[in-house]
């Protein structure tokens, strides 16, 4: 049952990376030319997003380069998935529930990463007793329960929101409440897991370690086992349940809310478009020229359905 339990914490690791590459994969394939929101202002505009303005206002901006502020995109992505500004603006009872869920989410994200260079730092030679790695499980025991709080309480709340509220209750699937409930319970036993030994960090650095060594020694905790093994769970249905919008957040902005590359600057999107127009017509109205079927978008670009008929 151990070495069971490691091969289902290597086909996690690696079925995550699997599925989230093939989502995004399939995303880029399937994903079509947007149309533009022309919302503005948009981040990368630089100092012309402070009043909402574009490119655009130049004179003759098509025949002059395009410049584009990195670092104003940076700043937006990292406002809105640090504090989940936007829903603080529009949706300020859902923030509340909302926020500490993902809060704790970045906890133990952060917290992850620290145990992973931790365990490298002890195989370099850090004395696993010294002082600074006394110092480094002080902060992952704080990091854990405070992450952990914020995903039991966010999450509960999060789910009594989609109960109560008729907007979101018509949209709510058994999927969202499944995600919910698997975070939930995930934090619940990393608080006990937690309470109830010594020290959350060195369980991790010993299960960290062990993984790296291919050591399949069982762990001295019940409680930390079965926390594992949801996170187990939790990790493969982040790419293939509607959590996904945490690999796809990047490209729903990028690609959708603030796409506005304009076609002349585009080879890519040149050739997208003289794609698209040669796909079938599958409308019937007047207006589109019809018959269903019988031409290409070319076709009815180039064709008045108000002109005479010969």
């Amino acid at each position: 049952m151990t070495t069971l339990f490691y091969l289902l914490g290597y086909l996690a690791v690696v079925g995550f990376i699997v599925l989230a590459v093939l989502r995004l994969r399939a995303y880029r394939k399937a994903s079509p030319l947007h149309v533009r929101w022309e919302l503005y202002p948009v981040p990368h505009e630089g100092p012309k997003a402070n009043y909402g303005g574009s490119f655009m206002e130049d004179k003759e901006w098509w025949n002059k380069p395009r410049h584009i502020s990195h670092w104003g995109d940076i700043k937006a992505i990292l406002t809105e998935v640090l504090f989940l500004h936007a829903t603080f603006e529009h949706n300020l009872k859902l923030w509340f529930r909302t926020y500490p869920f993902h809060f704790g989410m970045y906890m133990l994200m952060g917290g992850t990463i620290i145990v992973f260079l931790s365990v490298i730092l002890q195989f370099l030679g850090v004395d696993p007793q010294g002082g600074f790695m006394t110092f480094v499980g002080n902060v992952i025991s704080a990091v854990v329960l405070v992450g952990s709080f914020g995903i039991v309480g966010g999450g509960i709340g999060l789910i009594l929101r989609r109960r109560a509220d008729e907007g979101l209750k018509r949209y709510t699937t058994l999927e969202h409440y499944v995600n919910l409930g698997s975070f939930v319970l995930f934090g619940l036993l990393a608080l006990c897991a937690w309470a109830f030994n010594p020290s959350y960090f060195d369980l991790s650095c010993a299960f960290i370690a062990n993984l790296l060594t291919f050591n399949f020694e069982p762990l001295p905790s019940c409680f930390f086992t079965l926390n594992l093994l949801v996170g187990f769970l939790v990790l493969i249905l982040i790419p293939v349940t509607n959590m996904t919008h945490l690999i796809l957040k990047y490209y729903m902005y990028h690609d959708i809310r603030w796409g506005d590359e304009p076609t002349n600057y585009s080879e890519a999107n040149k050739q997208a478009i003289g794609k698209m127009l040669k796909f079938k017509t599958t409308w019937s109205a007047d207006h589109i020229a019809g018959p269903n079927g019988a031409k290409t978008w070319v076709d009815v670009a180039t064709t008045n359905p108000a002109a005479p008929k010969e």
